[in-house]
C-alpha cells in the first residue's frame, strides 16, 4: 500500500478539479475511454451540491496507460475483503495513471478533444404571485389578503404552504470541439 499516493489522492479528492471531472463522466457521454483534463471550472457557489456547476471546460486524452491494479487478496484479511480500502487505492492508482498519462501526452503535444459545459441554476418559483403554493387548503390561501395579521390560529399550518424559494439546477449545454 502505497500511503503517500493515498495522501496525495485524498488531498485531490476534495478539490473543485474532482468534483468537475465527476461532472464531465456523469454529462458528457464521449468522455468514455478517455482521461479528463480541467482546465477551468467553476461550481455554484451557494449550491450545497458540490456536482453544481456553472461551467466546466477541458480536453479529453485517449487513454494510453492502462493501470495496474494490486490483486483483491492483498487487501483480504483472515478471509475478509477491505472493500473500501482496495477501492479507494484503485482510485489512486487510477488518478495517478491519468495524470502521467496527460503529461505525456501534453509533452508530445497531442491536441485533445476540447469540451465545455454550462449549467444554471435558478428559482423555480420565481415570478409566481401568489403568497401561498397552488396545493393549499383555500381558507389558507385567504390568509393572503392580509399578510400583516398574524392573529389567525391558521397561520401555523399556513407557513407550510408558502412559496419558497426552489433552486432547480439544469445542465444547459453540452459541446465538444473535434480538432
Amino acid at each position: 500500500m502505497d500511503n503517500s499516493l493515498l495522501k496525495r489522492y485524498r488531498e485531490y479528492a476534495c478539490t473543485e478539479e474532482a468534483f468537475a471531472v465527476l461532472f464531465v463522466k456523469q454529462h458528457l457521454s464521449q468522455s468514455r475511454g478517455h482521461w479528463i483534463d480541467i482546465s477551468s471550472c467553476r461550481q455554484y457557489e451557494m449550491s450545497s451540491d458540490r456536482l453544481h456547476f456553472r461551467f466546466v471546460k477541458g480536453g479529453l486524452y485517449k487513454r494510453k496507460i492502462h493501470p495496474q491494479y494490486p490483486p483483491k487478496s492483498s487487501y483480504t484479511t483472515n478471509g475478509k475483503f477491505d472493500k473500501d480500502g482496495y477501492y479507494l487505492m484503485v482510485r489512486a492508482i487510477t488518478w495517478e495513471a491519468a495524470h502521467k498519462d496527460i503529461e505525456q501526452q501534453k509533452s508530445k503535444r497531442v491536441k485533445p478533444v476540447k469540451f465545455e459545459i454550462t449549467g444554471v441554476s435558478y428559482d423555480k418559483n420565481r415570478g409566481k404571485k401568489n403568497y401561498f403554493r397552488d396545493d393549499a387548503p383555500e381558507e389558507i390561501k385567504a390568509l393572503a389578503k392580509n399578510l400583516n395579521d398574524r392573529t389567525n390560529p391558521l397561520w401555523d399550518r399556513a407557513l407550510m404552504y408558502i412559496n419558497k424559494p426552489e433552486f432547480v439546477y439544469k445542465v444547459r449545454k453540452t459541446r465538444v470541439i473535434e480538432g
